[in-house]
């Protein structure tokens, strides 16, 4: 049985080699579902067979973007390779996964694909008691809801899951759940949560060997908690590592750390060396729409620019909103511009309409007036706002100790006098009403 197998396997690959893909297939599917008869006949020539052409069958779906085929083909095998060694199934499946996961999210509506497919092999691996996939799995259906945004659901994954790992010892697993775990918690802005999730990932991860893709994920959570703590230099180093990972690796991914080195920089007020990055020879390979949305917003923020940025924001809306932590980030970046932009309008005046401000940054009234107010109740601005005259009237440099100063001597002499009325209300309760 093994032999006519293999002499399929030969028949079906040079089939594929000749571009002849409905013949290959065909042949791939007969060697996936031809019966075993007995567990002793389970050879290693048989296995090697089946894997193969499971994998060459999952090759052409991925190639072609046959999603729901792969879908389905990872339920059918399931049953066909029960005889099969038990780390091989978990291999397969596994490979598998990562395989649908690589072009499933570039097709809209498959994520709920994903998790009925996640939950059919967890049954399974139950049934047959095969804890060992079934773990793999449910990490693998925590990130999904993660990236579905049903963040309790990941987490209620996670708790069981972490938990039971602690007893397995099974400290990659560990590491790739409590991951998921800190990004969950990160989308959440429960920062102190993130971090601590982090901690352990990184604790667990020292004492074990951490292949290139995990250690760029790790680097970019990392890079991710500095940026949310506003210590971009660092953020910036560990973007670069996972930079640096994703790019040893051939990955995508690559692009996106880079993306992230160059926010890194402009939110440090560092433009020109984000400007300098995009123009170096590093850079061309990964020039598109998030490079030039950085290239832009470097611009404006070196030029001060409040109408560049505002036009920046709704040319490159999806590359600077679409992004949680970007969008974050980036109105933190705005709100500092902002800022700026008013001081430096405001500064050669004692007293200054709202209206002319509004007039000369080009944004309405109403907004002015609000961040003017935050600005103020930030000690950010020194003066108030006079509502009857729509003005603002700016104090002059120590004028407001002056203010403080003289509120504290008033204060002082009330308390004084308040003393004294206490003291005569005494003596004349004990001189006249005892």
């Amino acid at each position: 049985m093994a032999e006519d197998l293999t002499k399929k396997l030969a028949e079906a690959q040079a089939f594929e080699s000749h571009h002849k893909l409905g013949d290959a297939m065909k042949l791939y599917e007969s060697i996936i579902q031809s019966p075993i008869a007995s567990p002793d006949a389970v050879t290693d020539d048989l296995v090697k067979a089946k894997e193969q052409s499971t994998y060459r069958l999952a090759s052409i779906y991925k190639d072609k973007g046959l999603v729901d085929e792969l879908i389905a083909m990872q339920k059918a095998i399931l049953p066909l390779f029960i005889e099969l060694p038990k780390s091989k199934v978990a291999k397969i499946v596994r490979t598998l996964f990562d395989m649908t996961l690589g072009i499933q999210f570039a097709v809209e509506g498959k994520t709920r694909e994903m998790i009925e497919l996640c939950k059919y092999i967890i049954d399974w691996c139950e049934k047959e008691s095969r804890s060992f996939l079934r773990m793999r799995i449910e990490n693998k259906l925590a990130e999904l809801y993660f990236r579905m945004q049903k963040y309790a659901d990941a987490l209620e994954v996670l708790k069981k899951l972490t938990y039971e790992l602690k007893k397995k010892e099974d400290k990659i697993l560990m590491v790739e759940a409590q991951l998921v775990e800190s990004k969950v918690y990160h989308a959440l802005e429960n920062l102190p949560k993130s971090k601590a999730a982090l901690t352990s990932v990184k604790t667990t991860a020292n004492a074990i060997y951490v292949v290139p893709a995990l250690q760029a994920e790790i680097d970019m959570m990392s890079g991710l908690i500095a940026t949310d703590e506003k210590d971009y230099t660092t953020a910036y180093s560990y973007f670069y590592e996972t930079f640096e990972g994703y790019r040893s690796l051939g990955e995508a991914s690559a692009g996106h750390a880079f993306k992230f080195m160059l926010f890194s920089k402009i939110m440090n007020k560092q433009s020109d060396d984000a400007l300098n990055l995009i123009n170096s020879a590093v850079a061309l390979k990964y020039q598109g729409r998030d490079v030039d949305a950085m290239k832009e917003v470097a611009l404006a923020n070196k030029g001060q620019n409040l109408l560049a940025f505002e036009r920046v924001k709704e040319v490159y809306k999806q590359e600077l909103l679409g992004d949680f932590v970007i969008n974050r980030h980036f109105t933190l970046l705005y709100s500092s511009l902002l800022e700026d932009n008013l001081r430096k309008i405001i500064e050669p005046y004692s007293e200054v309409q709202i209206a002319y401000i509004a007039q000369q940054i080009g944004l309405p009234v109403d907004r002015v007036l609000q961040k003017l107010s935050e600005m103020i109740l930030d000690e950010k601005i020194a003066g108030t706002l006079d509502q009857g005259r729509d003005c603002l009237i700016v104090f002059e440099e120590g004028e407001n100790v002056a203010i403080f100063e003289h509120s504290i001597e008033v204060i002082k002499n009330l308390e004084t006098v308040l003393d004294s009325l206490y003291d005569k209300t005494q003596n004349y309760k004990q001189k006249y009403l005892q």
